[in-house]
């Protein structure tokens, strides 16, 4: 028996070394390099910090908005905007909003955890009646465009009907890069399986000021939602947008939706020997089914231009959100916009 254990440990304790090494690589060397960014913690991406310190040196330092923790708070603000949105209206200083107040525009920022679905969440705030002319001027709703024909499909006019108290902090996520065998195995499956949540593509120049300045990393549902709005779909765009519009209206304030464009479809159109041969359109999709209207951003309209004059950086290299840049551009198109509005009142 002892001579068959020994026998045995010759071939379970080089397993258990190598995965024990294993784990140690990915919790103190990955996970620090790859935790700065969505990218990275997702597919364990050690992309490092130098880019990101490189790109946080040009954000502002200080919130110029407010920010809304709890419904309720909406019927004590006095903003010329709220914006109700995902993870694209929660990029603190460095989001969009925080370049509004500089062009003359106060806003509000709804925190994410307070909802699922910006539309659903705009529309139950209008019933409510928390918002109204009294302390807005107007509402914009954000939705990311691979969420965006989510959003619509699972939309359902509320009923009215007083809400629940929210908590009074967001939730603690325990961490998965903590010394765990099961991110060690995500890292295998994502190096050597195939199955990486973020696809890498070959940019035809350089487009970001990073180590690869010509890759672009991007998630994969920008792709896996599909590249066009379905037709059974479109009425209901419309028909959302416009009872979004109505509601708006009925409290006298002005309503914008705004969606942004998707980091694979701001730079399809210079991806090289590119595996989807039909381009990504729902933004031209959103525009054919609501028309070209201002009461419609479609974000990709002010940022392309930049990407076309060969500006690095509009997008972040190692996530999937804009840069300052991005933030910018949307936030002073959004104020342009907001002004015209609100001189038709």
């Amino acid at each position: 028996m002892k001579r068959f254990l020994i026998k045995l440990s010759y071939i379970v304790l080089p397993i258990y070394l190598l995965m024990l090494g294993l784990v140690a690589y990915v919790t103190f060397y990955i996970s620090p390099r790859s935790d700065i960014s969505d990218l990275g913690y997702l597919a364990l991406i050690p992309f490092g910090v130098e880019y990101s310190q490189m790109i946080s040196e040009h954000e502002m330092k200080d919130t110029l908005f407010i920010k809304v923790n709890h419904t309720e708070e909406l019927r004590n603000i006095h903003v010329n905007v709220l914006t109700v949105g995902d993870s694209f209206s929660q990029q603190g200083s460095a989001g969009y909003q925080n370049y509004m107040p500089g062009e003359g525009i106060s806003v509000a920022n709804c925190r994410r955890s307070l909802y699922e679905s910006p539309i659903q969440y705009a529309c139950n705030i209008l019933d409510w009646g928390v918002v109204d002319s009294t302390n807005i001027d107007v509402l914009v709703v954000e939705v990311v465009e691979r969420d965006f024909a989510l959003n619509i499909g699972s939309f359902k006019e509320s009923k009215v009907e007083v809400p629940e108290p929210e908590s009074t902090s967001d939730e603690v996520v325990g961490s998965a890069n903590v010394w765990s065998l099961l991110r060690a195995r995500d890292f295998v499956l994502y190096r050597f399986a195939g199955r990486s949540p973020v696809y890498q593509v070959t940019l035809d120049k350089d487009y970001f000021n990073s180590k690869e300045p010509r890759s672009l990393y991007f998630y994969y549902v920008d792709v896996a939602n599909g590249l066009t709005i379905d037709e059974a779909l479109r009425p209901k765009v419309k028909e959302v947008f416009d009872l979004l519009t109505r509601k708006a209206h009925e409290r006298g304030i002005k309503l914008i939706l705004m969606m942004p464009v998707d980091k694979y479809d701001l730079y399809q159109d210079y991806i090289v020997d590119n595996q989807y041969p039909h381009p990504k359109r729902i933004n031209e999709d959103v525009r054919e089914i609501l028309g070209d209207v201002p009461e419609v951003m479609l974000c990709k309209d002010c940022l392309l231009p930049l990407i076309e004059k060969g500006e690095k950086d509009v997008f972040l290299f190692d996530n999937s959100h804009w840069s300052y840049k991005g933030s910018e551009a949307v936030g002073k198109e959004l104020s342009r916009r907001v002004k015209q509005m609100m001189n038709r009142q």
